[in-house]
């Protein structure tokens, strides 16, 4: 398998509606069914678009009377995480996304680095007809989240060792390529608890932190407060360096951003990211996956909501001139366009003249939960060189989903 161009190797989601989720990425957002397998425990399917990986799982079955053993040839963590008592409640019985798998250059490197971090699939390899991977899994410092770490250097397949390639009668029909690659990954974390995630991602995967925008402070990072409630960020991304073994050999997209809270644990307020988590039985963990888009973003938009994709949408003031619509036509697009589709725009431009190159403008729509619980989510994203997240549309996102909330009680 040749390497990505980026830290991502795959996403894995946890469903028990795995037809469901199937039909959601394949028929709406256009992705490949490439290969599948089955075991007594569960089942797996690994889809793709462009750059963008994902590994769906069901556990269906499960004897906690009898410990099954993985099979040494193929990829597997999920059977010694569910013969843990410690670790299967991370997937079993729930939707969940659990685990970012990394290219790395060396499994070994970054175990010996991180003594101390909890291993719970220990350096093994897999093997068949294209060659070997070598992978561990760790536990992150944040909820349910785990790392599987892969380096594929030796490897050549377009899936993983223990998987069936999906052959031309059973391909189901999809959609064009809408996705090309994982932009970030954003975690929902209880109060004061995203510089400690900070630390624990420079530490094991040698990243630091970067600026969420221009209005992110070095110490309290960038704050969200709409009337007593809010948000406050902090971000991730890959550092090139030596001292690291994760595999990044072209510009950083490996980018992780922690949301937490600003209400106290023991408080009776609730806000978006308490709910989360209370929802995702009382965990931290992975709050959205934000894909970047092939060709543009309106496109990508007007195709998943004719397949039947469910987005939050912005109030209209949105995008009124004294709002949003000044700095949506000066850099070109139309006002009425990005109303009728719900996609958000802002910039990081410094001066009038680069917000009229276009030059560091970002585009962005977020779907309504794919899960029953009111979980995860997803954002489409289009970067027109703006590499951070902007501060309007991060305000913006936060009042959607806490109306969106606030309507269900």
């Amino acid at each position: 398998m040749e390497n990505e161009t980026n830290g991502f190797h795959h996403i894995e989601l946890h469903t028990i509606h795995p037809d469901y989720i199937l039909d959601l990425f394949i028929r709406i957002y256009g992705f490949q069914l490439i290969a599948k397998r089955n075991t007594f425990n569960y089942s797996q399917w690994f889809l793709k678009s462009s750059q963008c990986q994902l590994l769906i799982s069901s556990v269906l079955n499960i004897d906690l009377n009898n410990e099954n053993k993985p099979n040494n040839d193929h990829y597997d963590i999920l059977t010694t995480i569910l013969n843990n008592e410690n670790t299967r409640d991370f997937i079993l019985d729930r939707d969940t996304t659990f685990n970012v798998a990394l290219h790395v250059k060396s499994v070994q490197t970054i175990l010996d680095k991180n003594p101390d971090v909890q291993v719970l699939v220990s350096r093994r390899q897999a093997v068949d007809e294209y060659g070997t991977i070598e992978y561990a899994c760790i536990k992150s410092c944040i909820g349910n989240v785990v790392h599987t770490l892969i380096n594929t250097s030796e490897y050549s397949g377009s899936c993983l060792p223990g998987f069936v390639s999906i052959s031309n009668s059973e391909k189901q029909e999809s959609n064009e390529s809408l996705i090309d690659s994982i932009d970030h990954i954003a975690f929902a974390i209880p109060k004061n608890s995203a510089l400690s995630a900070v630390i624990w991602y420079e530490k094991v995967l040698g990243m630091k932190r970067f600026k969420v925008n221009q209005q992110d402070d070095p110490f309290q990072g960038f704050s969200v407060h709409v009337g007593t409630m809010g948000m406050r960020l902090f971000a991730s991304e890959y550092w090139k360096c030596a001292e690291t073994a994760c595999m990044n050999d072209k510009q950083s997209n490996l980018k992780f951003v922690f949301a937490e809270s600003l209400i106290d644990s023991n408080s009776n307020s609730t806000d978006q990211i308490t709910k989360f988590i209370a929802n995702h039985k009382n965990q931290p963990g992975i709050q959205h996956l934000a894909l970047y888009c092939m060709d543009n973003i309106k496109n990508a938009v007007r195709i998943t909501k004719t397949n039947g994709a469910q987005y939050l949408l912005p109030c209209q003031d949105y995008y009124l001139k004294e709002n949003n619509g000044y700095i949506i036509e000066a850099t070109g697009e139309n006002v009425s366009e990005l109303a009728e589709l719900g996609i958000l725009l802002d910039d990081e431009s410094d001066n009038q003249q680069e917000l009229k190159s276009n030059k560091k403008v970002l585009l962005q729509i977020f779907t309504k939960s794919i899960f029953n619980n009111d979980t995860f989510f997803l954002e489409l994203i289009e970067r027109r060189g703006a590499i951070g997240f902007g501060a309007g549309n991060i305000r913006t996102l936060w009042k959607i989903v806490q109306q969106q909330i606030d309507s269900r009680r």
